[in-house]
């Protein structure tokens, strides 16, 4: 199976790339990969997928999938649906009830696909209007909050694979891939009881990209370009 390579970064091998504004101004009728960095909505690694699914390619990321994992209560519901282990959550804009139903320590995440600030932890009532500010935009959005119970980190999946070899994380970053389809991106699992949990999907920024991670993707891609993958939704 051909499959065209569209990516925003250079890769470490010699598997033909073509970039995003050269393929946006193509009508290419291929299976494509997308590979890019940052798949947000109305960034260009959305409109690649967008691109590819109006020329009726089949593509990895979907645009629903794209959608769908950059707002944190639909992954975690698909997620959890999937048998992934998460958290409850509680969608809102009051202060009130995050703080009745969730307590503190809370991680907060934006809900709105515009906001992107990462994630806040609150630990008082204080720092949790701070939060809800800052990702709701001033109190006009809701939040997504969870309990913070245990340890919190961040680590980068390149196809579901991570270089945290504890099983369970692992487990979770395959999961996610199988559902999702996010070639590239950031997992945030929570570690409480000797278990994981996950909490959120993030971009990866291009200069958190080492060499080794480079040279991981492109392996994978080798894999993909030379042995065909299931390919769309």
């Amino acid at each position: 199976m051909t499959v065209l390579v569209v990516s925003n970064f250079d890769l470490t091998n010699n598997i033909q790339v073509m970039k995003p504004t050269t393929f946006l101004d193509s009508t290419i009728k291929e299976s494509t990969l997308n590979l890019n960095n940052e798949y947000r909505y109305m960034k260009t690694g959305y409109y690649v997928s967008m691109h590819a699914e109006i020329l009726g390619n089949n593509v990895i990321p979907s645009c629903e999938n794209i959608i769908d994992s950059s707002r944190t209560p639909i992954l975690l519901l698909r997620a959890a649906r999937a048998g992934v282990p998460t958290l409850s959550f509680l969608v809102t804009d009051s202060v009130k009830k995050i703080a009745a139903e969730i307590g503190y320590p809370a991680i907060i995440f934006a809900v709105n696909p515009f906001i992107y600030d990462g994630y806040k932890i609150a630990q008082n009532k204080s720092s949790l209007y701070r939060a809800m500010k800052s990702l709701g935009m001033n109190y006009k959005f809701a939040v997504c909050a969870q309990p913070l119970k245990g340890e919190l980190f961040t680590i980068k999946s390149f196809f579901g694979k991570t270089t945290n070899q504890e099983p369970k994380t692992q487990k979770i970053a395959e999961k996610i891939y199988s559902i999702f389809k996010i070639p590239v991106c950031k997992l945030h699992i929570q570690k409480s009881l000797d278990k994981a949990y996950l909490c959120g999907l993030q971009p990866v920024t291009k200069e958190e990209l080492t060499e080794e991670d480079l040279q991981q993707i492109s392996k994978e891609v080798s894999l993909i370009s030379e042995q065909g993958e299931h390919f769309g939704v």
